[in-house]
Protein backbone atom coordinates (compact mmCIF):
# COMPACT_ATOMS: atom_id res chain seq x y z
CA UNK A 1 0.00 0.00 0.00
CA UNK A 2 3.11 2.44 0.94
CA UNK A 3 4.52 1.92 -2.59
CA UNK A 4 0.85 2.18 -4.40
CA UNK A 5 0.48 5.59 -2.32
CA UNK A 6 3.98 6.54 -3.51
CA UNK A 7 3.30 5.81 -6.88
CA UNK A 8 -0.01 7.69 -6.45
CA UNK A 9 1.88 11.23 -5.19
CA UNK A 10 4.13 11.15 -7.64
CA UNK A 11 1.99 10.97 -10.43
CA UNK A 12 -0.70 13.53 -8.89
CA UNK A 13 2.86 16.38 -8.65
CA UNK A 14 3.27 15.26 -12.39
CA UNK A 15 -0.37 16.25 -13.45
CA UNK A 16 -0.21 19.20 -11.11
CA UNK A 17 2.94 20.95 -13.17
CA UNK A 18 2.29 22.79 -15.54
CA UNK A 19 3.05 22.33 -19.49
CA UNK A 20 1.13 21.10 -22.69
CA UNK A 21 -1.80 19.34 -20.99
CA UNK A 22 -2.56 22.12 -18.72
CA UNK A 23 -2.25 24.57 -21.46
CA UNK A 24 -4.52 22.83 -24.18
CA UNK A 25 -7.31 22.14 -21.45
CA UNK A 26 -6.71 25.93 -20.65
CA UNK A 27 -6.95 27.38 -23.66
CA UNK A 28 -10.47 24.65 -24.53
CA UNK A 29 -12.23 25.63 -21.59
CA UNK A 30 -11.51 29.37 -22.08
CA UNK A 31 -12.32 29.56 -25.56
CA UNK A 32 -15.28 27.12 -25.71
CA UNK A 33 -16.73 26.36 -21.93
CA UNK A 34 -16.80 23.78 -19.56
CA UNK A 35 -17.42 20.77 -22.00
CA UNK A 36 -14.95 21.53 -24.42
CA UNK A 37 -12.50 21.59 -21.35
CA UNK A 38 -14.07 18.06 -20.07
CA UNK A 39 -13.65 16.29 -23.45
CA UNK A 40 -10.08 17.96 -23.53
CA UNK A 41 -8.97 16.31 -20.19
CA UNK A 42 -10.89 12.97 -21.44
CA UNK A 43 -8.39 12.78 -24.60
CA UNK A 44 -5.55 13.55 -22.39
CA UNK A 45 -6.72 10.50 -19.82
CA UNK A 46 -7.32 8.21 -22.94
CA UNK A 47 -3.60 8.68 -24.02
CA UNK A 48 -2.62 7.96 -20.63
CA UNK A 49 -4.30 4.46 -20.81
CA UNK A 50 -2.42 4.14 -23.91
CA UNK A 51 0.97 5.22 -22.62
CA UNK A 52 -0.08 2.96 -19.17
CA UNK A 53 -0.94 -0.25 -21.37
CA UNK A 54 1.88 -0.05 -23.73
CA UNK A 55 4.65 0.48 -20.43
CA UNK A 56 3.07 -2.30 -18.61
CA UNK A 57 3.20 -4.47 -21.75
CA UNK A 58 6.87 -3.85 -22.21
CA UNK A 59 5.88 -2.32 -25.68
CA UNK A 60 7.50 1.32 -24.43
CA UNK A 61 10.68 -0.36 -24.15
CA UNK A 62 11.20 -1.47 -27.70
CA UNK A 63 10.22 2.15 -28.87
CA UNK A 64 12.77 3.60 -26.85
CA UNK A 65 15.20 1.41 -27.93
CA UNK A 66 14.78 1.90 -31.48
CA UNK A 67 16.15 5.35 -32.24
CA UNK A 68 13.98 5.63 -35.33
CA UNK A 69 10.50 5.33 -34.12
CA UNK A 70 11.20 7.03 -30.66
CA UNK A 71 12.84 10.06 -33.17
CA UNK A 72 9.30 9.63 -35.49
CA UNK A 73 6.91 10.30 -32.26
CA UNK A 74 9.15 12.53 -31.14
CA UNK A 75 9.23 14.66 -33.93
CA UNK A 76 5.56 14.17 -34.95
CA UNK A 77 4.70 15.55 -30.95
CA UNK A 78 6.76 18.21 -31.63
CA UNK A 79 5.31 19.55 -35.11
CA UNK A 80 1.83 18.63 -33.54
CA UNK A 81 2.79 21.16 -30.57
CA UNK A 82 4.02 23.92 -33.41
CA UNK A 83 0.33 23.78 -34.81
CA UNK A 84 -1.48 23.75 -32.10
CA UNK A 85 0.27 26.92 -31.19
CA UNK A 86 0.15 28.52 -34.16
CA UNK A 87 -3.38 28.06 -34.61
CA UNK A 88 -3.63 29.47 -31.56
CA UNK A 89 -1.98 31.96 -31.51
CA UNK A 90 -3.59 33.19 -34.82
CA UNK A 91 -7.43 32.40 -33.42
CA UNK A 92 -6.51 34.69 -29.96
CA UNK A 93 -7.93 37.89 -31.83
CA UNK A 94 -11.32 36.14 -32.60
CA UNK A 95 -11.71 34.27 -29.50
CA UNK A 96 -14.95 31.74 -29.64
CA UNK A 97 -17.65 32.29 -27.15
CA UNK A 98 -18.42 29.38 -24.51
CA UNK A 99 -21.69 29.87 -24.85
CA UNK A 100 -21.68 28.75 -28.74
CA UNK A 101 -18.82 26.42 -28.70
CA UNK A 102 -19.80 23.40 -26.97
CA UNK A 103 -21.40 21.48 -30.07
CA UNK A 104 -20.08 18.28 -30.73
CA UNK A 105 -17.81 19.13 -33.77
CA UNK A 106 -16.14 21.06 -30.94
CA UNK A 107 -16.28 17.72 -28.47
CA UNK A 108 -14.70 15.83 -30.82
CA UNK A 109 -12.01 18.40 -31.64
CA UNK A 110 -11.28 19.11 -27.65
CA UNK A 111 -11.00 15.65 -27.75
CA UNK A 112 -8.56 14.74 -30.27
CA UNK A 113 -6.62 17.27 -29.22
CA UNK A 114 -5.96 16.65 -25.85
CA UNK A 115 -5.44 12.59 -27.48
CA UNK A 116 -2.77 13.81 -29.82
CA UNK A 117 -1.01 16.45 -27.65
CA UNK A 118 -0.12 13.53 -25.15
CA UNK A 119 -0.03 10.72 -27.10
CA UNK A 120 2.51 11.46 -29.26
CA UNK A 121 4.82 13.49 -26.42
CA UNK A 122 7.73 11.12 -25.81
CA UNK A 123 8.78 12.46 -22.07
CA UNK A 124 5.65 10.94 -20.94
CA UNK A 125 6.27 7.48 -22.27
CA UNK A 126 9.76 8.02 -20.84
CA UNK A 127 8.03 8.91 -17.29
CA UNK A 128 5.88 5.71 -17.37
CA UNK A 129 8.42 3.56 -18.50
CA UNK A 130 10.39 4.49 -15.38
CA UNK A 131 7.32 4.14 -13.08
CA UNK A 132 6.46 0.97 -14.10
CA UNK A 133 9.73 -0.55 -14.36
CA UNK A 134 9.90 -0.41 -10.87
CA UNK A 135 6.74 -2.21 -10.14
CA UNK A 136 7.11 -4.41 -13.14
CA UNK A 137 9.97 -5.72 -10.59
CA UNK A 138 7.97 -6.35 -7.69
CA UNK A 139 5.97 -9.67 -9.65
CA UNK A 140 2.88 -8.12 -9.35
CA UNK A 141 -0.62 -9.61 -10.45
CA UNK A 142 -2.25 -8.37 -12.70
CA UNK A 143 -5.09 -6.85 -10.22
CA UNK A 144 -2.07 -4.87 -9.23
CA UNK A 145 -1.23 -3.63 -12.09
CA UNK A 146 -4.41 -2.72 -13.69
CA UNK A 147 -4.21 -0.95 -10.53
CA UNK A 148 -0.68 1.01 -11.23
CA UNK A 149 -2.43 1.45 -14.77
CA UNK A 150 -5.37 3.03 -13.90
CA UNK A 151 -3.77 5.46 -11.32
CA UNK A 152 -2.29 7.75 -13.37
CA UNK A 153 -5.78 8.17 -16.14
CA UNK A 154 -7.95 8.58 -12.72
CA UNK A 155 -5.27 10.96 -11.02
CA UNK A 156 -5.10 13.00 -14.45
CA UNK A 157 -8.76 12.91 -15.59
CA UNK A 158 -9.69 14.06 -11.42
CA UNK A 159 -6.98 17.13 -11.48
CA UNK A 160 -8.20 18.51 -14.81
CA UNK A 161 -11.62 18.42 -14.48
CA UNK A 162 -11.27 19.93 -11.13
CA UNK A 163 -9.20 22.84 -12.91
CA UNK A 164 -12.52 23.18 -15.84
CA UNK A 165 -14.85 23.18 -13.08
CA UNK A 166 -12.85 26.26 -11.54
CA UNK A 167 -12.23 27.96 -14.65
CA UNK A 168 -15.79 28.08 -15.49
CA UNK A 169 -17.47 29.26 -11.94
CA UNK A 170 -19.12 32.55 -13.28
CA UNK A 171 -16.65 34.57 -11.17
CA UNK A 172 -13.41 33.36 -12.76
CA UNK A 173 -15.35 33.81 -16.46
CA UNK A 174 -16.16 37.08 -15.59
CA UNK A 175 -12.49 37.93 -13.77
CA UNK A 176 -10.88 36.47 -16.88
CA UNK A 177 -13.49 37.65 -19.86
CA UNK A 178 -11.39 40.76 -20.44
CA UNK A 179 -8.08 39.12 -20.49
CA UNK A 180 -9.51 35.54 -22.37
CA UNK A 181 -7.83 36.50 -26.02
CA UNK A 182 -4.43 38.01 -24.74
CA UNK A 183 -4.21 34.53 -22.07
CA UNK A 184 -4.86 32.44 -25.43
CA UNK A 185 -2.49 33.98 -28.08
CA UNK A 186 -0.32 33.24 -24.42
CA UNK A 187 -1.11 29.62 -24.53
CA UNK A 188 -0.06 29.57 -28.54
CA UNK A 189 2.91 30.74 -27.51
CA UNK A 190 3.88 28.40 -24.98
CA UNK A 191 2.93 25.70 -26.94
CA UNK A 192 4.71 26.41 -29.90
CA UNK A 193 8.14 26.98 -26.89
CA UNK A 194 7.47 22.88 -25.80
CA UNK A 195 7.13 22.29 -29.20
CA UNK A 196 10.85 23.27 -29.79
CA UNK A 197 12.14 21.88 -26.64
CA UNK A 198 10.46 18.89 -27.60
CA UNK A 199 11.48 18.74 -31.39
CA UNK A 200 15.64 18.95 -29.52
CA UNK A 201 14.98 16.08 -27.62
Amino acid sequence: MLEWLLFAGITLLGAMIPGANMAIVLRNTLGRGRRAGFFTAAGLATALLIHASLSLVGIATLISQSPGLYAGIRWLGSAYLLYMGVIYLLSSRKAENPDTAGTAASSQHSFLAGLMISLFNPKVLLFFMAMFSQVLQQDHGWPALMLYGLTPVSIELAWLSLVVMLLTRPAVQQALARARQRIEGAIGVTLMALGIKVGLG
